[in-house]
């Protein structure tokens, strides 16, 4: 159905988010150094190393909340080849991933974020700050997929918050 072409298209959800409507937004509601989950250490290959550089937002379009995302990093590479990534403020993330040369992407990984897992009750909170309105499933669906760039990894996780019509374009 429509939210199957919404996780699996590969280009910039901003820009397909924002062709949806009349207002795209991005609400940073978290960034800097956080402990990571021993799942995100392992896809950016970190090993024992259970902190990065963390950049949580709300997509936003016509002033509802839809697509909760967030982004990880090794600290470190927060100020080298992902230094870009503290000074996006309200920008899409967009503009780094796929406005500049050098940045490769790995398959996309599929998920649902079950009720009452650690995750969700983090998403869950995250929404709860954002929106008085209740998460739309019990299961949010959610993808994620690891860019690089100089050598450097980059995990970025969303989750959908609402069923979607239409197709991205």
């Amino acid at each position: 159905g429509a939210l199957r072409r919404w996780l699996a298209a590969t280009g910039s959800l901003s820009a397909s988010l924002a062709a949806t409507g009349d207002e795209f937004a991005v609400q940073v509601l978290a960034q800097g150094r956080q402990p990571l989950s021993a799942d995100e250490a392992l896809a950016l290959g970190l090993g024992a190393q259970r902190h990065g550089y963390v950049r949580e937002v709300v997509l936003w379009v016509d002033a509802v909340p839809l697509v909760l995302a967030r982004s990880v990093t090794a600290h470190p590479h927060s100020f080298g080849a992902w230094r870009a990534l503290r000074g996006l403020g309200n920008r899409p993330l967009a503009e780094l991933l796929f406005m500049r040369s050098g940045i490769s992407r790995q398959a996309l990984q599929f998920t649902v974020l079950t009720a009452h897992s650690p995750l969700q009750r983090h998403v869950a909170k995250l929404w709860h700050r954002v929106s008085d309105r209740p998460l739309a499933r019990a299961c949010l669906p959610a993808r994620r997929s690891v860019f690089t760039r100089n050598g450097s990894p980059l995990l970025v996780m969303e989750w959908w918050n609402l069923p979607f019509t239409g197709s991205p374009r």
